[in-house]
């Protein structure tokens, strides 16, 4: 279902719905890790946004026709283990670093400096995969022509602007 015209607080209002039954389903503390288990991280703040990247970026960094993510509070959020990191400058003209296990190169997490107050997490590392449900479908615009996208309850061309409320919204291009 494509987003239609409407009101921000109508929006806001839906979005909150969606993610209150997905914040109840992943259930806290939020765990995960790279592949060899080097770097792990806990979030124990609920998702703040959660969905599937089709932005070129997303494709080159994981060989993959998108990456689904989670956004929470970066407040909430730890890490630990060896890591590296990548910068590019996203569409919006934010720098985006994107945290890496030093060890196996599992892409774990990213932050844009657009929204320092917010980590987006790949869902791939979660150490329950199958917790998580993304509500959202953003930069279909740049979609690769030969994977169909998954269904989600909101489907973006591009990154949508970032609701008022901090609280509510995506925060950009993971």
């Amino acid at each position: 279902m494509a987003v239609e015209a409407g009101s921000p607080d109508g929006m806001r209002a839906r979005i909150a719905a969606l993610l209150a039954t997905v914040g109840d389903r992943m259930g806290l503390p939020i765990r995960g890790s790279c592949l060899c288990g080097a770097v792990t991280y806990e979030c124990v703040a609920p998702p703040v946004w959660t969905g599937n990247c089709h932005c070129r970026a997303c494709q080159k960094l994981s060989g993959a026709p998108y990456v689904s993510a989670f956004s929470a509070p970066a407040g909430s959020f730890s890490s630990s283990g060896e890591t590296r990191q990548f910068s590019r400058t996203s569409d919006a003209g934010h720098l985006v670093t994107t945290t890496h296990c030093a060890a196996c190169g599992g892409r774990m997490f990213a932050q844009s400096a657009g929204n320092p107050s917010m980590v987006n997490v790949f869902a791939a590392t979660l150490l329950d995969p199958s917790s998580f449900t993304p509500i959202s479908n953003v930069y279909l615009s740049e979609a690769a022509s030969w994977a169909e996208p998954p269904p989600a309850a909101l489907n973006f061309k591009r990154m949508p602007e970032r609701a008022k409320s901090p609280s509510v919204g995506p925060t950009a291009a993971p």
